[in-house]
């Protein structure tokens, strides 16, 4: 049997298969075979058909295929008779489905390409391990149960197991506790608590050791969590579900209309007597033109396309985009649960206060008295160790060690002393120092004034209500033979050197970042690991708490109903101690009760919610891979701030939807009702359905994506959130709509009715007065509200552009395919007449809001 270990660690060591000189090579292979690599399995990742497949569920995409099963059951007929079939529509519409589920697709998996990359950052590991008596380092995927770890300050733990050796070892547990305290661990099995079990994805803050693994993989407490996270909470986005009902919608005036001017076009033909088999044909051609019109195939392609582009912007601002559609969705929140640590402070414990009496030795005990090292990181000295530690020796670094200097002994920090003690050689004299809680280095003092000591004592109240953490530092110069001393003795003589306060820091950005949400509407809820006090002092610092808020633990949150709960949530401002299954029922209540809720997080513990909820966002720097794989949005610098940024792209991005739809319904309802009145009226058709096929390709195309160039308003982010009820054709984009359809179909009738167009020229007329009008008024749409857009009416460099080589094709097309597009040919005169028309809708759009703002 072993000696170096106790009988219940040989004999645990045993069942492993291991012994006190570590797992023998010559079993590692039938360890591999029996429990795999030391890998958390990953959910797998979507292949290209399913991400195609996805993408042509779209209810957009849905109509635009049912569209073009239409168009080519119309061209079929028309073969059956003998005509000549129309393809460029069946064409456009089909290129329209390919170009956006490409564009879709393929940023989706560009974006998945950049996410695995960051995770190859963490997985690239190795571990020190003990394997026939000899110290190995190993990549961390080939450890297997029985291999004995060696730990140090700073190492990330591979898997879990159980400690067989320690050496003040402590561990930080907050990604799976949210605890951010480390854990004192204890050997194996000296007592009756799982203290002396050990995690993978922990860190060791403070100590050595060494613990043998007993899990690997999917077995760990990291694996099951990641596992259990795996379950979807399949949450369609308020984009999605607006688009859907906006979809049906327009599909069943499109039909309705269309129906009622086929009936309409048959009684005409009946009166004249003109019923046949063709003209059945023609009024179905038309009728069948009209659905396809009046469906938004472009706005497959500039959500796509508006999407990509944001994803690439907001990759800029340090936000990685996982999902496509979770740019947009981001600009609906109305509820920030934001973690603590790392996303709102800068999870590096600084000096923020200091009462220094005796700099000397303050300095001294800083320096020497402690267990934290020096090392060398990407060619930067940095310190590792208990994050106090180096707190304390970040704020001395520039300060330059004396070199005269012995450590001849040194007394551990314990939980019972609450306080470390060094003994240093300064020459041929020796001096203790020491440094712990205030109330016991205080106390400990050898003389001090009570004056003095109570000006102190209040200082060091007044930073502890602040949740900073104090560190007093005390020396005594050794007379006597300290060899046969105990640690007392040096206490009796102790002078107060000063003391140092201690906290995470929220960073800078962050204070303006919470007074945008604010202006925004945007609530922050604080749901983190940490005490109470810490969380109410940054809650506060932060103004979040307002004079009805509650701030509340876990323990308390767990105790009410789901009811109770329901009816306090809107309160509660701050929850403390929060556990994986608190975060979770607290995200899950936000959701059904219609908060468009973003969580973020960095810990395993975190996964859960960050599923849950509306928009899950990841840390990238501090975020555990469990973390990452669940969360829509990866912040890559960890800052609030960023959140803001992409709340504020969202914004801009759902906008400038509502703009293509206000453009592409004002052509679509002028269409619909001019062609509708002409029908009533027993009128000439005043548009030919190859006509309406170019408009309807022109509009939904370069037009349609030019508008997801627009720029996000500087004042978007003074506005409420939208709520989950609302419409995305708002009040005010009806009425722009609307006057702007109603415009375009009495100045059409006006030009055709009572300008005495030649019958024979009515359908060129009508096309370019139409079609250069539709030009034209994209610059309405640049406004979907009341206010002027004159101001910036041309911003957009790319819609300036687009509409230039637009004016300029529609010119081309009617000198080049007179009889493909039905229209004679134009002079210049005839062309400046109807763009001057057609600029009157801009002129008109102004009149109407001028008198909208004035009503007001």
């Amino acid at each position: 049997m072993d000696s170096t270990f106790s009988k219940e660690i040989n004999e645990l060591l045993k069942n492993l298969n291991s012994s006190s000189q570590g797992l023998s090579l010559s079993i590692l292979e039938s360890k591999e075979n029996k429990f795999g690599k030391n890998i958390i399995t990953k959910i797998p990742e979507k292949t290209f058909l399913r991400r195609v497949l996805i993408a042509l569920s779209e209810p957009m995409v849905k109509i635009l295929v049912f569209a073009i099963f239409l168009t080519i059951i119309i061209n079929f007929l028309k073969i059956s008779k003998g005509e000549k079939p129309d393809w460029p529509e069946t064409i456009g519409i089909t290129l329209s489905v390919i170009l956006a589920t490409s564009i879709t697709v393929l940023m989706e998996m560009k974006s998945q390409k950049s996410f695995n990359l960051l995770k190859e950052i963490g997985e690239k590991t190795f571990v020190k391990t003990i394997r026939d008596g000899n110290v190995l380092e190993v990549s961390k995927e080939n450890i297997y149960p029985g291999d004995i770890i060696i730990l140090s300050i700073g190492d990330k733990i591979p898997a879990d197991g159980i400690v067989i050796e320690n050496f003040n070892l402590e561990v930080e547990e907050g990604i799976l506790t949210g605890e951010s305290f480390a854990v004192k661990k204890h050997i194996f099995p000296l007592e009756p608590t799982t203290d002396f079990k050990i995690f993978g994805g922990t860190y060791v803050v403070d100590g050595t050791g060494k613990f043998v693994i007993t899990k690997t993989g999917d077995d760990t407490e990291f694996g099951k969590i990641s596992k259990s996270v795996q379950k979807d909470y399949e949450t369609l986005t308020p984009l999605q579900q607006e688009l859907g009902i906006l979809g049906k919608k327009i599909a069943l005036i499109g039909i309705s209309i269309a129906i009622i001017v086929f009936l309409l076009k048959i009684f005409n033909f009946s009166v004249h007597q003109k019923i046949s088999l063709e003209n059945i044909i023609e009024a179905l051609t038309l009728s069948i033109v009209l659905i396809v019109s009046t469906i938004p195939e472009g706005l497959s392609t500039m959500v796509a396309t508006t999407l990509a582009l944001s994803m690439i912007k907001l990759s800029k601002e340090n936000a990685l985009i996982k999902k496509l559609t979770s740019c947009e969705a981001i600009g609906s929140i109305d509820l920030i649960c934001s973690d603590k640590t790392g996303t709102i402070t800068q999870n590096k414990m600084v000096v923020t206060e200091s009462l220094v009496i005796n700099e000397h030795f303050l300095f001294l005990n800083i320096k020497f008295n402690n267990n934290s090292f020096l090392k060398e990181e990407n060619g930067i000295q940095k310190y590792f160790g208990n994050p106090t530690e180096v707190a304390l020796l970040n704020y001395t670094f520039a300060k330059e060690t004396p070199r005269n200097i012995s450590i001849i002994h040194k007394y551990p920090f314990s939980s019972e002393k609450k306080k470390m003690g060094t003994i240093i050689q300064v020459d041929n004299a020796y001096v203790y120092l020491t440094k712990g809680a205030p109330e016991i280095i205080l106390e400990s003092l050898h003389e001090i004034n009570p004056k003095e000591k109570k000006d102190i004592e209040e200082k060091i109240q007044i930073c502890q209500k602040q949740a900073k953490r104090i560190i007093a530092f005390a020396h005594s110069i050794i007379k006597e033979d300290f060899i046969s001393c105990e640690e007392i003795d040096f206490q009796k003589s102790l002078i107060f050197d000063g003391f140092m306060a201690i906290t995470d820091p929220i960073r800078p950005e962050v204070f303006p970042a919470v007074s945008v949400c604010k202006e925004a509407g945007i609530d922050i809820k604080i749901l983190t690991g940490d005490n109470l006090f810490t969380a109410t002092s940054i809650a506060k610092e932060l103004n979040l708490i307002k004079p009805n808020s509650q701030i509340l633990e876990a323990t308390e949150i767990d105790k009410m109903t789901d009811n109770e709960l329901q009816l306090n949530l809107e309160n509660i401002s701050v929850i403390a101690r929060s556990t994986p299954m608190t975060k979770f029922r607290i995200i899950d209540l936000l959701m059904k009760s219609g908060k468009s809720v973003a969580v973020t997080g960095d810990g395993v513990n975190d996964a859960p919610a960050l599923k849950r909820a509306e928009v899950g966002i990841s840390m990238g720097i501090t975020g555990t891979e469990v973390a990452k794989e669940t969360a829509d949005i990866i912040l890559l610098n960890d800052s609030f701030a960023t959140i803001v940024k992409a709340i504020k792209e969202g914004r801009g991005l759902y906008e400038n939807f509502q703009k293509f739809i206000q453009f592409q319904q004002t052509v679509n309802l002028g269409a619909l009702f001019l062609i509708l009145l002409f029908e009533i009226f027993d009128w000439a058709t005043p548009l030919r359905p190859i006509q309406i096929l170019w408009i309807n390709i022109m509009m939904d195309g370069p037009l349609a994506i030019s508008l997801g160039f627009e720029k996000t308003r500087d004042n978007i982010m003074q506005e409420k959130p939208r709520s989950k009820k609302s419409s995305i054709l708002t009040v005010n984009m009806w009425i722009n709509t609307l006057s702007n359809a109603l415009f375009i179909v009495c100045f059409s009738t006006f030009i055709i009715r009572f300008l005495r167009i030649p019958h024979d020229y009515i359908p060129t007329y009508v096309f370019n007065f139409f079609t250069f009008m539709v030009i034209i008024n994209v610059f309405n749409c640049k406004g979907i509200d009341k206010t002027s857009i004159l101001n910036r009416i041309f911003d957009n460099k790319n819609l300036n552009i687009v509409f230039c080589v637009m004016f300029f094709i529609q010119i081309i097309i009617n000198i080049t395919l007179p009889e493909f597009f039905s229209v004679y040919e134009l002079n210049f005169f005839e062309y400046l007449k109807i763009i001057f028309f057609s600029s009157s809708i801009i002129f008109f759009n102004e009149f109407v809001r001028l008198i909208r703002r004035n009503i007001n």
